[in-house]
């Protein structure tokens, strides 16, 4: 009986938001008993920081911050749709080729937190398809579109091992106009072990990301961080 609850309980939790207990809703507390499992930064013992960028690979944006990333020696983690990954998947291939890592965003970037199980199920397991077809490449990191995750999310990424990982600090963000700003932001908010979100995707023009990335390097470098991938902040930190 607990077995079949327990695996009920995630459909019964995003079909009824409005169910309460002692003042809470029942959503809102599974969230909140959730929250931990889910990665949005590191140990704040080690100067470590992690780069992350969503919404790739695009032509326009992707090759340029590959290149920066070489010059300043440093690898990052692309999150990465699975329809893209489709259309190039030969930056896929460079990414990984230049010892970068690749992390599971979906298929095609839905409002994923809107759609039933097999909707999510299926956005999952498309990127993962993808991502295979194209490098041979397996990943063990899954980031929802918009960090919007709910319990259906959370059950089918745990089914496909992928761990979920959300961010500490935005490099784009609505109070930083210029590239200046977008990095000074950056570098006021983040701490050891800290998860920077970037976005290499054209849902808008990242023109400002790249203009901003070198600042971005070059201040945390200036501070004594040294930038890794996810996977790394994990082993050196958990």
């Amino acid at each position: 009986m607990l077995a079949t609850l327990a695996f009920a309980a995630p459909l019964i939790l995003a079909a009824t938001g409005a169910l309460s207990w002692h003042g809470f809703a029942l959503r809102e507390w599974w969230l909140d008993a959730h929250s931990s499992e889910i990665v949005w930064r590191g140990d704040d013992r080690t100067r470590l920081v992690a780069l992350t960028f969503d919404d790739g690979p695009d032509p326009a944006y992707t090759p340029r911050v590959l290149d920066i990333l070489r010059y300043y020696g440093v690898k990052a983690t692309f999150f990465e749709e699975g329809r893209l990954i489709v259309m190039h998947p030969e930056l896929t291939r460079l990414a990984i080729a230049q010892g970068h890592e690749v992390g599971n965003h979906t298929f095609g970037h839905p409002y994923l937190n809107r759609e039933n199980e097999r909707q999510v199920r299926s956005e999952i397991a498309r990127c993962d398809i993808c991502l295979y077809d194209a490098a041979h490449y397996r990943t063990h990191l899954f980031r929802a579109p918009r960090g919007q995750w709910n319990p259906i999310i959370y059950r089918e990424a745990q089914r496909d091992d992928e761990r979920m990982i959300d961010w500490t600090v935005a490099l784009e963000h609505q109070e930083a106009r210029t590239p200046q700003a977008m990095a000074a932001r950056v570098l006021r908010l983040v701490r050891p072990g800290g998860i920077i979100l970037m976005h290499d995707g054209a849902y808008m023009s990242r023109e400002s990301t790249v203009r901003a990335l070198p600042l971005l390097l070059d201040g945390l470098r200036a501070r004594g961080y040294r930038c890794v991938t996810v996977s790394e902040l994990l082993r050196r930190t958990h």
